[in-house]
């Protein structure tokens, strides 16, 4: 597997930070799954899968451009039922009996193969369900059906991830010993 890297040194400020861009679903969702509720729609927007946040209730809290790109170039659904109004063949066991468990259970991390047919032709994806116990809402991550991204030309949109300061160091200053 052939993995590309790129660096953020054209931004200010900020140090060099390799950027593996063909990372596969599973190490994206885990390293992204600790800072998702933090990240702004510019930083969801920059993720090379499909994201969607769905409530306890199934309305939709976020939906990145990847995603909206990949059904069609919708408008984002924001405060619509993804159940109900924005994807009816996700109202299926595999699909709302997993995220229903998961709201129940609080917790949920699952990947599996699933097919939307909410459009003009069915789209098999691998799709990742991960539960946040913090704003107890369940992300959906949408990949390619053998995990790879939806979207693999980041040259734009990759030079907008920063780097965040881990346990108050800031990483523009160097640290003397």
């Amino acid at each position: 597997m052939s993995c590309l890297s790129t660096t953020m040194a054209s931004l200010p400020d900020v140090p060099a930070v390799p950027f593996r861009r063909s990372m596969p679903l599973d190490t994206t969702t885990r390293m992204l799954a600790p800072f998702l509720d933090r990240l702004s729609h510019e930083e969801l927007d920059a993720i090379p899968y499909g994201v969607i946040q769905l409530d306890a209730n199934g309305v939709v809290r976020s939906y990145n451009r990847v995603e909206a790109s990949h059904v069609g170039g919708i408008p984002r659904p924001i405060g619509r039922n993804f159940f109900r109004d924005i994807c009816p063949s996700a109202n299926a066991p595999e699909l709302f009996g997993r995220f229903a468990q998961g709201i129940d259970d609080h917790k949920l991390d699952d990947t599996f193969q699933y097919t939307f047919s909410c459009g003009d032709t069915p789209r098999r994806v691998l799709l990742r369900m991960y539960y946040s116990v913090r704003t107890r809402s369940v992300w959906l991550f949408i990949a390619k059906p053998d995990g790879s991204p939806l979207d693999r030309n980041m040259e734009t949109v990759m030079p907008m991830i920063r780097p965040t300061p881990s346990h108050g160091i800031d990483l523009r200053t160097p640290r003397v010993a």
